[in-house]
């Protein structure tokens, strides 16, 4: 009686052990195919509209990656050392680009009322978006205290947006 008591506890522990270790491999093989499938996108299936657009207006276009948003498709770019996300809609027409850069990329014009308005601030970065409404920029400056975030138009007009105090000093 107890011999048939020991063999049948060793079967369950060992059918138990199985159990679990099945379990395990199979949490395992699950996790791995689902980070396997998110770690290699599909790239969207951009329109021939799109690219016919894309390819004449940005001839100098390098390290390009397409995204759908809704019903618009987008490309992120490097041109003439100018990272830019372009936004194109359903029919192929360019709606919208939003580029980013450094001061010396700036049009004279506005870097003219930048710094008119701001002395003694230095540009860190720009942000312009063009689209139907014209060119806008998004300038951020700072100084020894705070980051300054402006709005300017392509005339040189400014305003201020928001300030800060820097963190980092």
């Amino acid at each position: 009686m107890l011999q048939m008591y020991v063999c049948e506890t060793i079967n369950n522990n060992y059918f138990k052990s199985n159990k679990m270790k099945s379990l395990i491999l199979s949490a395992a093989t699950l996790l791995t195919i689902t980070f396997t499938a998110a770690a290699s996108p599909v790239e969207p299936v951009i329109s021939e509209k799109t690219q016919a657009t894309f390819t004449s207006v940005f001839k100098n276009a390098t390290d390009v990656t397409w995204s759908e948003t809704g019903k618009n498709e987008e490309a992120y770019f490097t041109a003439n050392e100018v990272k830019t996300r372009a936004t194109f809609d359903a029919k192929g027409a360019l709606v919208q680009t939003i580029r980013y850069y450094k001061e010396d990329k700036l049009s004279p014009v506005v870097l003219n009322g930048v710094t008119a308005a701001f002395s003694g601030k230095e540009i860190h970065g720009v942000t312009e978006v063009s689209n139907k409404n014209g060119i806008n920029f998004r300038i951020v400056l700072k100084d020894n205290k705070h980051y300054t975030h402006i709005n300017a138009n392509s005339a040189g007009d400014t305003e201020v947006v928001s300030k800060y105090t820097r963190g980092d000093q």
